[in-house]
């Protein structure tokens, strides 16, 4: 009896997340295709073939699924794990800690470009992402705006905690204001990558300007 239960209790758990995945591909679709402004609970239900009462039994309201979607997107893209370093972590360390990220993020956001032969379902699961983002930056959806920018917070946090590394132990000169340094170098990678699902055409351009972050950063280390 006890095993017949669990093994109920693991089918509704599959039908459950299936019915999410689902609703959460449809949400990307017509994100993509229409905004996120314009797109409904009542719209990604139909697409994804269910009744507005069951997206509903998932999802109270469309800011509740987006918000789920941006997080998952986030959490992937902002990759916080290479900004991992030690309290007692050399300056070499933390600034080889922060150059990955930056090659890394840069390398993922690339990947991510239509041109690179992806499927098509792929790029329009980055496109509806990236609706979500930008309804966030807008304020569009006070949720999830509010969510973004805790993401944000804590990702500038952990880059500024590396450039303060190498300003304590002089590789970066002493004066350096590592928190603007910090929101500069995020928002600049956030921006660009924004730009590049907006412009496809402009990759190289865009690629070049994420290059030359490195270049900048680069230009702040003190020599000798």
């Amino acid at each position: 009896m006890v095993r017949r239960a669990v093994a109920v209790s693991r089918r509704q758990e599959e039908r459950t997340e299936e019915a999410k995945a689902r609703l959460r591909e449809a949400a990307l679709e017509l994100f993509a295709a229409d905004g996120y402004e314009a797109a409904t609970l009542a719209a990604i239900s139909l697409r994804a073939g269910f009744s507005r009462t069951l997206a509903q039994y998932h999802y109270p309201d469309k800011s509740a699924l987006a918000l789920e979607l941006i997080e998952d997107r986030l959490r992937r893209d902002n990759q916080v794990e290479l900004l991992a370093c030690p309290d007692d972590a050399s300056a070499r360390e933390a600034w080889a800690a922060l150059m990955a990220h930056l090659d890394s993020v840069t390398r993922h956001y690339g990947s991510l470009h239509g041109d690179t032969g992806q499927s098509a379902a792929r790029n329009t699961a980055v496109r509806g992402e990236m609706a979500i983002h930008a309804a966030a930056l807008m304020g569009s959806d006070e949720r999830i705006t509010r969510r973004v920018d805790v993401l944000t917070r804590d990702l500038i946090a952990r880059v500024e905690r590396l450039l303060e590394i190498c300003r304590r132990q002089g590789m970066i000169p002493a004066d350096t204001d590592v928190h603007a340094m910090a929101v500069l170098h995020v928002h600049s990678i956030w921006g660009l990558a924004l730009a590049l699902f907006a412009n496809p055409w402009g990759a190289r351009r865009i690629n070049a300007a994420l290059d030359q972050i490195r270049v900048l950063l680069e230009a702040l280390r003190v020599k000798g």
